[in-house]
């Protein structure tokens, strides 16, 4: 299925909303970790990724960024 317009649309304001500049940031910090996780994920094996969403998730921070993210998509109806 492809996606419409308005939503590639909404997918970039998201990407380019203050919010997922954090995001980025707090992932930099785990720059080789990221890229390894992200690796391991594309061959079949996503459980690095997995611990790092989870460490992310029980962060304050992230959890804050990732709820706000959530909600911004709702609101531009990525949902």
């Amino acid at each position: 299925m492809e996606m419409s317009k308005e939503n590639r649309e909404a997918i970039a304001r998201l990407a380019r909303s203050s919010d997922a500049q954090k995001l980025r940031e707090l992932l930099q910090r785990q720059s080789g970790q990221v890229k390894q996780a992200a690796q391991a994920a594309a061959a079949g094996d996503p459980a690095q990724l997995t611990a790092m969403m989870n460490q992310l998730m029980h962060s304050k921070e992230g959890a804050e960024l990732m709820k706000r993210i959530g909600s911004q998509a709702k609101q531009a109806g990525l949902e």
